[in-house]
């Protein structure tokens, strides 16, 4: 794969999780953005090459700042890599943040 080709792909892999972490749909986020679905489509399969403009209407559409469409890394890495960076994060949380980081995650994620 191209690196150009590799970049359309990540791109449209980070707008789709981002787009799947509201519940919307391709439809939605096509009306959010006023561009069509189907783009939309074309964009997270990695066969588009999206302007700027529709860049900006997508991040504005889903709330984000611009750069969040470019934080590719969370797409990138395998599991092993996610536990190491949250090991790290988690090395230099305070007593009380560690507390309240496992409150969170006992929240969502009980043991079963």
């Amino acid at each position: 794969m191209k690196k150009q080709e590799n970049e359309k792909v990540l791109l449209g892999r980070r707008i789709r999780a981002l787009r799947n972490a509201k519940g919307w749909t391709q439809e939605k986020l096509g009306a959010a953005s006023e561009i069509s679905y189907k783009f939309i489509g074309e964009i997270e399969r990695g066969l588009q090459n999206p302007s700027f403009e529709t860049l900006v209407k997508i991040a504005a559409a889903l709330k984000v700042a611009l750069p969040e469409l470019f934080r590719f890394e969370e797409e990138t890495l395998d599991k092993r890599s996610i536990e190491s960076r949250i090991s790290q994060i988690v090395k230099n949380l305070s007593d009380e943040d560690i507390r309240q980081l496992h409150m969170v995650l006992s929240a969502l994620y009980p043991i079963k």
